[in-house]
């Protein structure tokens, strides 16, 4: 498609690095894309104008227009911060359609694809894509809000700073966005410790297994992320862990109960706070709905990795249907599935331009239209983006996700590759953190990252380890290299060299 088609590929509005995914796949990244350029009216009003995705294999990068982004922010913002009624309904809409994808993804499994005709297993195809794309018009509204120009966290921070001002707004904001209900990561954490206390209570070795059976049924897909790299959490990997666990100090009993004890402190004090503060009901219901954007957040993405789990499923089905490779079934669009399997053949053209998509291809979308595209026509549209970085940068500020200052060699993590450089005490600067990685964060002495906003892996998992940590930084792994002595001062949102090797 010529590209004068398009209304806003070449407007002066500059592309913005929305997120870095280094392995996921073209038709789960589709829908998301997709929607943002077409769907997000239904529930907000407005669209992204535009959206540039670049693959390299399964790494993804993808831009928005940088005032666009911020502009859609804003305007969501206005939205919640008018009526926190419609920030409720972001929640629980969220939770209503994340639990419909998951219940659909349980009929994802080889017995029920291979009874499906053709026909059928198109609509199924279909309908799949249909419930999850209708998700992310709710899913993606806390991301949007927050993750890429920090508009929420600052817009609560303005609002702190008219009470106490600049001066400790940040560990106010820490303690209001409190929530009573725990994450996914939380709960699949306490399920492990009480795992580890069956053992250390010396409890009958077939209420160990049956607790066992129990933890992995629940949250044996938590690895599997996007497209599965790291295979799946299984009977051998937890007996391991809780080995290793019982061969340390700590008891899990304990742990638990000062766990529990330190929620109920926590809530408690954004309480007092509260009513120091004099908080208006308003600003409060709006400070409920940042907080639970932060545990809606991985409600969604639970939903989503056992679907992406079960979908694999669905692409070995695929491939033997329509003779394409695992990987090149995941890089189709929709209607180029349905349409195969109708015709009941993959065209010769699609089939040969898939070995291309798979190895490098760009997405461009707009609402209506969308281009896909390889070869030397992917490298002009990928040539549109700025991507460049002073050499002269020592310092960057971000959003305080969890308090504290601390001075560490930085060690970039991106993947479960990196993890075997991490020390105790090393800082992690990270595009953006994922449950595979957990394993390096708990041994950081502070956690940075470029992706940021309240809803982001690291900010959630920082404060549940009570680790000091600075997200939304957009350029750290550009900055900073393996071994840079740094300053992180998660109290101000700064990091700084501080001897650079």
């Amino acid at each position: 498609m010529a590209q004068q088609k398009f209304k806003y590929l070449n407007d002066p509005d500059p592309w913005y690095l929305g997120e870095h995914v280094p392995d996921i796949d073209f038709q789960f990244s589709q829908i998301w894309l997709s929607s943002f350029v077409n769907d997000l009216e239904k529930t907000v009003g407005r669209n992204y104008k535009k959206i540039l995705c670049v693959y390299h294999g399964y790494n993804l990068k993808f831009y928005y227009g940088q005032k666009d982004s911020d502009q859609f922010a804003a305007h969501l913002l206005k939205l919640i911060t008018q009526n926190p009624k419609f920030g409720k309904k972001i929640n629980d809409s969220i939770r209503k359609y994340s639990d419909d994808l998951k219940l659909a993804a349980a009929d994802i499994n080889p017995e029920n694809l291979g009874r499906m005709a053709n026909k059928e297993l198109a609509d199924f195809y279909k309908k799949l894509d249909y419930i999850h794309t209708r998700l992310y018009t709710w899913g993606w509204l806390p991301n949007a809000v927050d993750m890429f120009h920090g508009n929420f966290t600052a817009f609560l921070k303005s609002e702190l700073a008219k009470k106490i001002g600049d001066d400790g707004v940040n560990e106010i904001l820490v303690v209001l966005q409190t929530m009573p209900e725990k994450s996914i990561l939380n709960q699949e954490r306490e399920s492990f410790l009480r795992l580890a206390a069956i053992k250390q209570n010396g409890l009958p070795r077939q209420q160990f297994e049956q607790a066992l059976r129990e933890h992995l049924d629940r949250f044996f897909y938590l690895k599997h992320l996007w497209i599965g790299k790291e295979g799946v959490y299984d009977k051998g990997y937890y007996a391991k862990e809780v080995s290793k666990f019982l061969k340390g100090r700590d008891k899990a009993n304990l742990i638990l109960m000062n766990e529990d004890r330190a929620l109920k402190d926590a809530l408690k004090k954004k309480s007092q706070l509260i009513k120091k503060l004099k908080l208006s009901k308003k600003l409060v219901a709006i400070l409920d709905v940042y907080g639970e954007f932060a545990v809606t957040k991985l409600y969604r993405r639970d939903a989503q990795i056992y679907w992406a789990y079960m979908m694999n499923n669905m692409f070995r089905e695929l491939g033997r249907r329509l003779g394409t490779t695992f990987m090149q079934a995941r890089f189709m669009f929709p209607d180029e599935v349905t349409k195969a399997l109708q015709t009941g053949k993959l065209d010769s053209k699609l089939k040969n331009e898939l070995k291309q998509r798979v190895k490098y291809c760009v997405y461009y979308a707009e609402k209506g239209r969308d281009w896909l595209t390889v070869g030397n026509e992917a490298k002009k549209l990928e040539d549109l983006i700025k991507d460049e970085v002073g050499s002269d940068v020592t310092e960057l500020n971000g959003q305080t996700a969890c308090l504290g200052k601390v001075t560490g060699a930085v060690k970039i993590v991106n993947s479960v590759n990196d993890m075997k450089k991490m020390n105790k005490g090393d800082i992690l600067v990270s595009i953006a953190t994922n449950p595979d990685v957990v394993p390096a964060m708990k041994k950081a002495g502070a956690i940075v990252t470029e992706q940021g906003g309240i809803t982001s892996h690291a900010a959630i998992v920082s404060r549940e380890l009570g680790i000091p940590c600075v997200i939304g930084t957009k350029i750290a792994t550009k900055v900073f290299k393996d071994g840079d002595m740094v300053e992180v001062d998660a109290n101000k949102g700064t990091i700084k060299i501080i001897n650079d090797n």
